[in-house]
């Protein structure tokens, strides 16, 4: 009986030992890091050396074992990286899409604590996704939103040397002042630590331009509407001072802003007839004439300014002396406002 005990227990010590190992191996592997102890790191190359958000990088080195963080020194951004991929001579991570532009260095710490600094450059270029107003006169204030914004050093009007003023910037919006220029209609060259970016928007200097209204009636245009009163008011504005309110009357008799010339200008070699409209509480569909001619229907969305733009050549081909420029509100009126109602080069 004792020879059998003595077994059992042996052989339920043996299992219990077996299970112990594994369970302790199962322990140390659980998050798939190999088996490299911390050392004295050393770099030898990074590949590549620059590089924007996103990008793959490879370190190489010796010593480079059970790392625990990497960090990008400019404001202390961190970089997501798997220990499963490396080894104690390289390691494999990606450039945050958060780090800042420019050059710095990457920090990479151990579990004893010792460091690493490699030199690198972060290729953190300009992004403009909107940009709001597009039409600009000398002063105007302009929102350009994107990425990689926030230590933009200078902002010029394409083609020229005109430098728009820095009003505030982050990372994710630029806000500047524009300059007077003689430029018609051009893009922006942005430059920030890590190189310029030409904007994909393009900005319409008021004061190149035929204006109908800016801040006024301009160009012996004068006001002959009905059904509504119609006058510039500083309560929505792109540009200037002012924008024309137009408050139409809300009893469904069709108004019109009619604005009317007793004489004409002449739009020869002018490109684009454009216009800014903020719209009323709910959408509302507006025909406008050039001329009392090729009467356009548009929609104006509510509660935001919308820009609209027609080629001259396209839409209103053999149109070269205008004398009336009407808005017509369909049904029952409201009240929106206009503003930089103009021909543009």
């Amino acid at each position: 009986m004792k020879k059998i005990l003595s077994k059992i227990y042996t052989s339920s010590s043996l299992l219990f030992f077996a299970l112990a190992i594994t369970i302790s191996s199962c322990i140390k592997d659980s998050d798939g890091s190999p088996g490299y102890k911390a050392g004295n790191p050393v770099f030898t190359t990074i590949s590549p050396d620059s590089a924007s958000g996103g990008t793959v990088l490879t370190l190489t080195g010796s010593g480079l074992g059970d790392m625990r963080s990497i960090v990008f020194d400019n404001n202390n951004v961190p970089a997501a990286f798997y220990s499963t991929l490396n080894t104690e001579s390289a390691i494999v991570f990606r450039v945050p899409d958060t780090a800042s532009g420019g050059p710095q260095n990457i920090v990479f710490t151990n579990s004893e604590g010792k460091t690493l600094s490699v030199p690198f450059k972060v290729l953190a270029y300009p992004n403009v996704n909107t940009a709001f107003p597009t039409d600009f006169q000398a002063g105007t204030e302009v929102t350009l939103s994107g990425n990689n914004l926030d230590d933009v050093s200078s902002v010029v009007i394409e083609g020229t040397s005109d430098a728009a003023t820095i009003v505030s910037k982050t990372k994710k919006q630029l806000v500047i002042q524009m300059p007077a220029s003689s430029a018609t209609r051009a893009s922006l060259v942005i430059t920030n630590a890590s190189g310029e970016l030409i904007t994909s928007q393009e900005f319409v200097n008021v004061s190149q331009a035929i204006t109908v209204f800016s801040d006024q009636l301009d160009n012996g245009f004068q006001n002959w509407g009905w059904g509504g009163s119609f006058d510039a008011s500083p309560d929505a504005i792109i540009t200037g001072t002012a924008g024309m309110k137009a408050a139409y009357d809300p009893a469904g008799s069709w108004g019109g802003m009619q604005l009317g010339n007793g004489g004409s200008i002449n739009v020869s070699g002018y490109k684009y007839f454009s216009f800014w409209v903020k719209g009323a509480d709910a959408d509302k569909n507006v025909q406008f004439w050039l001329n009392w001619g090729n009467v356009k229907v548009i929609t104006i969305p509510a509660n935001k300014w919308t820009y609209f733009r027609y080629e001259l050549a396209t839409d209103y081909p053999g149109v070269t002396d205008i004398n009336n420029v009407t808005f017509q509100m369909f049904d029952a009126g409201k009240t929106v406002y206009f503003d930089n109602i103009m021909f543009i080069k």
